[in-house]
């Protein structure tokens, strides 16, 4: 076993928020790759070019463009003005808040809302990210929309998924007040000059608050993007800032490389995916889950990119040493407020049998804006010793190319016809190149000869509930048991907003199982010529091509009729296809 890192507890600093901690251990060979990692940093200076925007410490292209996350928050008066004018929203009679929008718009407030919660006075939020009309009824179901506020988000203003979202509910609840007192149930956060400002304009919406154009989405936490979340929930943006300064110092330029925080976890997440570790694998203490989700897009879409790549594991269900390879690390995301027995010991097992291992401890939840900082320092590191430029995603566009030509395709009413199946047993119907006569042996046979550092993506276009997620998650113990490799779930098309750039730009060895269903009764978005679920299943269809075309292995499942029971029966068909034929 290898050198430790010596563990830091949170640290007070002079009255003002503690620094969280942090610790890691690691085998011998890559301990000492990650301190000449940070001799090279420290000896050029790596820290300090950083903070001057240098983009040669990457690719030397347009990086210096996108580093305004360097500076969290808001004006000072910018910041005034939004809290007010959200704190005037929270007693304006709403009782919820729906925030629409996609990736980086909407992870971060997702993961500030189930870590943090609703504080007095605050509203309820609900965080809706999908196409998928079952998805779509649900949240409507759920709230009483003469009394709920939308918040509508994207940084482009264009994002196809929050446009047809705020059309769908802005004309929902036009129906019930009329359309002047609509627009009045509506607030957008948007960059400066986007579309969506003259949108919100028109439409007479309540506010308009604006990013900032130097900050990219999967950084933009920490942004009014965040923010304006944080204040619906009725909690205070500027003291939630103040708690994340200690590790704003902590990573500065001229900070000692030895103790700098970003640049440590940087070091060991870069150096442990050259190594051949690049499976980072996300335990979490309980309240902490969702920040696994937006550590997910930060991770993928920053460094997925050029065949290279840190392939994020988060929520998939925790095993012992022997059921995971020599592809893995792991991060243990603490609280010492809330300590996990179960955790530390699974954590002191996991580093015991040889996996590099880190410890990122909050001292609460309301240091979570120090963890957003650390990881957002941290992967900008790590694409620097990859070699990859962290702020772009060249290999989103492809897919969403595919899904407007088959959009285009339905609009001019060719529709978009499925090929004949390779398989149909009952309510399911297999597409792709796998090969056999039974369900079984199909799955078998694409499931088959994969290798250790390979791993699998279970893409479902279906809607995200805990029902469907805990047969997802049986899914990923089944195949992690039978076949040893890494598994993540992405639920469609919200994926293609985190993980879709991993799939595509980064490291081989994935294999993509699709999932897809019949759509219920349609719901249509005011504006748009496709519906929620025709234009769901273009995403998906545009995505597996995509994939397909890179020569990605793909496999698709379609459901007919319940998708509770269609997922039970792919779940059971799954179990036997991956034992030995003998024991089938």
């Amino acid at each position: 076993m290898g050198r430790r890192h010596g563990e830091r507890a949170p640290v007070s600093l002079g009255g003002q928020a503690a620094l969280n901690g942090f610790g890691f251990q690691a085998p011998a060979g890559l301990a000492a790759r990650i301190r000449q990692r940070v001799e090279q940093a420290e000896n050029e200076a790596w820290m300090a070019r950083l903070w001057q925007r240098d983009a040669t410490l990457w690719t030397g292209t347009d990086e210096d463009r996108w580093l305004g996350w360097l500076q969290p928050g808001m004006a000072p008066r910018a910041l005034g003005r939004m809290t007010a004018i959200c704190r005037r929203l929270c007693v304006a009679g709403f009782s919820d808040a729906v925030l629409l929008g996609m990736g980086g718009a909407s992870l971060g407030a997702e993961a500030l809302a189930r870590t943090l919660g609703v504080a007095s006075g605050g509203l309820r939020l609900h965080v809706l990210d999908s196409t998928d009309a079952a998805q779509v009824r649900a949240v409507q179901s759920a709230v009483d929309l003469t009394r709920c506020l939308f918040v509508v988000c994207s940084k482009s203003g264009s994002t196809l998924e929050s446009r047809m979202l705020a059309a769908y509910f802005h004309e929902q609840v036009a129906r019930r007040l009329g359309r002047q007192e609509a627009g009045q149930r509506f607030v957008a956060i948007t960059d400066p000059g986007s579309p969506m400002l003259d949108r919100a304009r028109a439409d007479g919406y309540a506010a308009v608050f604006e990013g900032e154009s130097s900050v990219g989405g999967r950084n933009s936490v920490l942004s009014p993007f965040g923010l304006v979340a944080l204040a619906l929930l009725g909690h205070d943006p500027a003291a939630f800032l103040r708690s994340a300064r200690p590790m704003v110092r902590a990573c500065a330029g001229q900070a000692q490389a030895r103790t700098n925080p970003g640049l440590l976890l940087g070091a060991l997440l870069g150096e442990a995916a050259l190594d051949g570790r690049n499976k980072l694998t996300i335990l979490a203490a309980p309240g902490l889950e969702y920040v696994g989700c937006w550590l997910e897009q930060l991770l993928a879409e920053s460094t997925g990119k050029n065949g290279r790549g840190i392939i994020p594991v988060a929520h998939e269900p925790a095993g012992d040493a022997c059921d995971y390879g020599r592809d893995r690390m792991f991060v243990h995301l603490a609280r010492s407020d809330t300590p996990s027995a179960e955790l530390d010991t699974r954590m002191r097992r996991l580093a015991a049998a040889g996996f590099p291992v880190a410890r990122c401890e909050l001292p609460s939840a309301q240091s979570l804006g120090q963890e957003f900082f650390r990881w957002e320092m941290a992967t900008a590191v790590a694409a620097a010793v990859l070699r990859v430029n962290p702020f772009d995603q060249p290999d989103v566009e492809a897919s969403k190319a595919r899904t407007q030509a088959l959009a285009a395709r339905h609009e001019a009413g060719i529709g978009v016809a499925d090929l004949m199946p390779r398989l149909v047993e009952g309510a399911l119907a297999f597409h792709g190149e796998a090969e056999g006569a039974t369900a079984i042996e199909l799955l078998a046979s694409y499931f088959a000869g994969m290798d250790q550092g390979d791993y699998v993506s279970l893409l479902a276009y279906v809607a995200r509930t805990p029902v469907h997620d805990a047969h997802l998650a049986g899914m990923r113990c089944r195949l992690r048991q039978a076949t040893g490799v890494a598994t993540m779930v992405g639920f469609g098309p919200r994926y293609l907003h985190s993980i879709g750039q991993l799939h595509k730009g980064g490291p081989a060895g994935g294999r993509f199982l699709f999932i897809t269903a019949d759509a219920g009764e349609e719901l249509e978005a005011p504006g748009h010529a496709l519906g929620f679920a025709a234009m769901q299943r273009a995403q998906a269809l545009g995505d597996m091509e995509e994939l397909a075309s890179r020569g990605r292995p793909c496999l698709r499942v379609h459901i007919s009729g319940p998708v509770e029971a269609g997922l039970a029966r792919l779940a059971a068909l799954l179990d036997r296809a991956l034992v030995p034929p003998a024991l089938r």
